[in-house]
């Protein structure tokens, strides 16, 4: 019996033909309240939406997922896409979370949010983070100490990975040590 909370997996291929409409360049973040890369979602929706994306070039177009190894399957069957305006990116919550590992070939990113324990080493393959905190009120969150974030900060520099710190941040570094860095700019 299906989770009585739960709603179907909907895919709107209409919404896929605005991306060739909008003729200003924007940065697009795909399913960015949905995880397009879900072992539940068809490898066809996923090529749909890729082929839009090859369709509008202008545009600059951020993927997230938790569960990365999806990206590795479809690479390897060849269906991924490949450009210097797609990136890949995975939730990483530790050091031992899985990733994209792209080897140059694709441009990745982590998105450490939240960030619940020290990561240790930021891997050279990734080409951007982002770091936020724990949002929301739940019982138990977890409030990341500066010193996370400032170690993040250093192995990121050391590997010249350029940083972006999301708003939760704010109470933890002050605004004066806030970083928002963008690859594409870098």
């Amino acid at each position: 019996m299906p989770y009585p909370h739960s709603f179907s997996h909907t895919f709107h291929r209409y919404k896929l033909d605005e991306l060739q409409k909008w003729k200003k360049p924007r940065t697009i973040f795909v399913c960015s309240m949905a995880d397009l890369f879900g072992d539940w979602i068809p490898d066809e929706w996923i090529e749909a939406v890729f082929e839009a994306c090859r369709k509008a070039p202008q545009h600059r177009y951020l993927f997230l997922t938790k569960n990365p190894k999806r990206y590795k399957e479809l690479a390897d069957k060849g269906k991924i896409l490949q450009s210097k305006a797609v990136w890949y990116g995975s939730t990483v919550t530790s050091g031992n979370s899985p990733r994209f590992c792209s080897y140059g070939t694709y441009n990745t990113f982590a998105s450490l949010e939240p960030l619940l324990k020290p990561l240790g080493e930021v891997p050279s393959f990734i080409k951007w983070v982002i770091i936020g905190a724990e949002t929301g009120q739940r019982k138990g969150k977890v409030i990341p100490e500066k010193e996370w974030v400032d170690d993040i900060v250093q192995a990121a520099e050391k590997e010249r990975i350029p940083v972006f710190m999301k708003d939760s941040l704010i109470p933890i570094v002050g605004e004066k040590n806030m970083r928002r860095d963008f690859p594409w700019k870098y």
